[in-house]
């Protein structure tokens, strides 16, 4: 079974968020996490991710030493923002696609979405269905 939990870091619905990923990916929505420039909480995380591990602890050990970098997304934020491009506007999500999967970084002030999908997933349909959420946070 999946590991689920609920929205604790985010001052915008994370669970709400969750669902519209859901909704927009289906099946292709892999891992689902909220996180801050110093934590980090998986909301979400697919039976197929989960049965790579071990157990629930090597996961989630795992995804500590991945998201311990995502403070390097607002850094990256606000680099294109205040120095590389500062007239394009502001940097909403940053995705990166591996071979085997795409990683999905939605920024909304100090906080974001970790969002792993399966490759060929419809990343902007994603970005348009969680976007309203966490603005409104």
């Amino acid at each position: 079974m999946g590991l689920t939990g609920t929205s604790e870091l985010a001052s915008f619905d994370g669970d709400a968020a969750l669902e519209a990923a859901r909704e927009a990916a289906g099946d292709d929505l892999l891992s689902f996490v909220e996180f801050t420039s110093d934590d980090h909480r998986p909301l979400y995380v697919a039976d197929e991710i989960v049965e790579m591990y071990r157990d629930e602890e090597h996961l989630l050990d795992h995804y500590d030493r991945v998201l311990a970098h995502l403070n390097m997304d607002f850094l990256e934020r606000d680099t294109y923002e205040g120095t590389l491009l500062p007239n394009a506007g502001s940097v909403r999500a940053i995705v990166t696609r591996m071979d085997e999967l795409v990683l999905l970084r939605m920024l909304a002030g100090g906080e974001g979405l970790y969002i792993a999908l399966a490759p060929g997933a419809d990343v902007d349909a994603v970005i348009d269905a969680v976007e309203p959420v966490t603005d409104s946070g």
